[in-house]
């Protein structure tokens, strides 16, 4: 079963051109063809890389119904004491029906496996 990073801090932004941004933290390695994802639950997926699936925790009703209308989103990766960004990108938004879910598939970033994760492929 893949596991997936929960992500719980990272901030939302509108670029001065319109499009919803977030800041994530970096990760190792460059995004290798990212998909962003996100569905009427308020599940939120960017699927940086192979093996490497990001939820983004929490996010508000109101972003949702942003997302509906948005063509991509931006991403900015930042090391967690600098803010010097990293690495920019832009993903392109699907939406999907619903993402079915198990607790046992959702690791906090925070955990042993995230580092393993991070500094695999």
């Amino acid at each position: 079963m893949r596991k997936i990073i929960q992500d719980k801090l990272y901030f939302v932004f509108r670029d001065s051109d319109g499009i919803i941004g977030f800041t994530i933290k970096a990760y190792e390695g460059e995004p290798v063809n990212p998909r962003f994802l996100f569905d009427d639950d308020f599940h939120v997926f960017l699927l940086r890389r192979p093996g490497q699936v990001i939820l983004l925790d929490s996010v508000a009703e109101e972003l949702v119904s942003l997302l509906l209308t948005a063509r991509k989103v931006r991403f900015l990766e930042t090391p967690e004491d600098s803010s010097k960004i990293v690495r920019q990108y832009d993903v392109t938004v699907t939406k999907v029906q619903n993402i079915s879910l198990s607790s046992t598939q959702i690791v906090p970033s925070e955990e042993p496996f995230f580092t393993e994760l991070l500094y695999s492929a």
